[in-house]
């Protein structure tokens, strides 16, 4: 799921030129908005309004929930024009579904405006007009918003205003429509980009409903989606190019340089015993030494690794918190026959698990550890010639939530949780940093650790450290 995404080609000048009102919006990570359809379950399976019943129709075959490394994800396939997962009944006011819940009707709209926000790509386009639409609606005065997916082309309206705004290839991309507040306009975004602005009503029709897919037979095709999400309010994306994003790990609140004499991680200076702020767990065979690094030789098959205690990580940190950690790290062997796993590092809240693994030649991500395991690589550089930094970030809010970094170069972003850590999140037993060699069944080897540090302010982006800061290679 590490995907990379493209500058969009803007079209239509005339009807894109950037307004005040786009331009001026508060920004807004949709991973905090009120409603997240992140589909680890089928939308049209879902009550995030706590009504009762599914917020979405459209339940069927030409949907699917995505498995294995497709975990996160949703496949349409559209052929009869009517199948699409809806919001619901279209009467202004109709209580069930939280688009209108959330005071998305006549009232609440104008004054407030909304935000819709779905990552998707277009695989197959067959449809006179398009493969699918994203509508957005409130009733009132016939105001609708008409996204559509098309060939090559991400365009405007239906029946009205007719637009390509943008140009758009087969892979993922994040598309955000807004409705400005106190106004009867819209604005696109795609991937951070404004793509159009001041668009008018795509098409004559007073109904109230949120709606992916084919509205009509005009639209046939095939997409993938990772998510939905949507909120009460107009907001821009978070600007992809704000420096005061980022930030070096040399700034963090919470430091560990492996020091000898650092009793928060380890008691005299023995990483096999546990300081004040980490808990150690090591068996009685690997050689553990802790002098400026900390070194693991497993002398086999066996574990040793390090956990917060309680307090310092656990009662600080909620599902809703946006945290970023780093490390550094060097690979020495790994001892499992055929898979390339040596160190695993391991981020969680009582929610949402984020489970890295270093080994010789590679990088990946755990998206369930049940039976065998299910892993998507990142990157496949070589660990084992010099100490490496590696960042996890952690949006807050949402399943899509892990962006990893290793050396400063982004590896993987909207990375789905380790699944099955996340149910198994009721006892907050993962709700740990945590790293080492946990089972020797999949995962193992000799390792040698220069730093961990993470803050909990923000899901930061990478930042290299000061200049005149020295990055001594051990």
């Amino acid at each position: 799921m590490n995907t990379a995404t493209t500058t969009a080609t803007l079209l239509a000048a005339a009807t894109l030129a950037t307004t005040a009102t786009a331009a001026e919006l508060p920004r807004l990570d949709s991973s905090k908005f009120a409603y997240k359809y992140e589909m680890i379950a089928l939308p049209t399976a879902e009550d995030l309004d706590g009504t009762g019943a599914n917020d979405f129709t459209g339940a069927g075959s030409w949907i699917t929930l995505g498995s294995g490394a497709n975990v996160g994800t949703i496949s349409m396939t559209i052929t009869t024009g009517t199948q699409n997962i809806n919001s619901g009944a279209t009467s202004i006011g109709t209580a069930g579904d939280g688009w209108r819940k959330l005071g998305a009707t006549t009232a609440a709209n104008g004054g407030t405006g909304y935000t819709v926000e779905v990552r998707l790509k277009v695989t197959e386009s067959t449809g006179t007009k398009g493969a699918l639409v994203l509508n957005a609606s409130t009733g009132d005065s016939s105001v609708n918003s008409w996204l559509v997916f098309k060939d090559g082309k991400l365009a405007w309206g239906h029946n009205k205003n007719v637009a390509d705004i943008a140009d758009i290839d087969g892979g993922w991309h994040t598309y955000r429509l807004v409705r400005e507040p106190g106004t009867t306009v819209h604005s696109v975004w795609m991937d951070g980009v404004l793509v159009g602005s001041n668009l008018s009503s795509g098409i004559d029709a007073s109904i109230n409903r949120l709606l992916l897919g084919a509205a009509n037979s005009d639209y046939a095709g095939k997409a993938e989606v990772m998510w939905l999400r949507f909120d009460k309010g107009a907001y821009a994306p978070p600007d992809p190019n704000d420096k005061s994003r980022r930030k070096a790990s040399t700034d963090f609140a919470h430091q560990y340089e492996m020091a000898a004499n650092d009793a928060r991680f380890a008691a005299s200076g023995n990483a096999t015993t546990s300081g004040t702020e980490w808990t150690a767990s090591v068996g009685n065979a690997p050689t553990v030494t802790l002098n400026g690094i900390l070194s693991m030789n497993p002398n086999g098959k066996n574990t040793a690794y390090w956990a917060t205690k309680d307090g310092i990580w656990k009662d600080v940190v909620t599902p809703d918190t946006s945290y970023t950690v780093d490390f550094r790290a060097r690979i020495n062997s790994c001892n499992i026959d055929g898979i390339d796993r040596t160190l695993n590092f391991m981020t969680g809240t009582t929610g949402p698990v984020g489970s890295l693994y270093v080994g010789t030649n590679s990088v990946s991500w755990c998206l369930s550890s049940s039976g065998a395991g299910t892993y998507v690589t990142l990157d496949t550089g070589d660990n084992t010639d010099a100490m490496h930094l590696f960042r996890i970030a952690y949006s807050g809010g949402g399943r899509h939530a892990f962006t990893v970094w290793r050396d400063g170069v982004k590896i993987g972003e909207n990375l789905v949780d380790c699944t099955n850590f996340f149910a198994y999140q009721s006892g907050s037993v993962l709700a740990i940093v945590r790293f080492g060699v946990v089972s020797t069944s999949t995962h193992g080897g000799s390792f040698d650790i220069d730093y961990v540090r993470w803050d909990t302010t923000g899901a930061w982006e990478w930042k290299d450290p000061p200049k005149g800061f020295v990055m001594v290679v051990r």
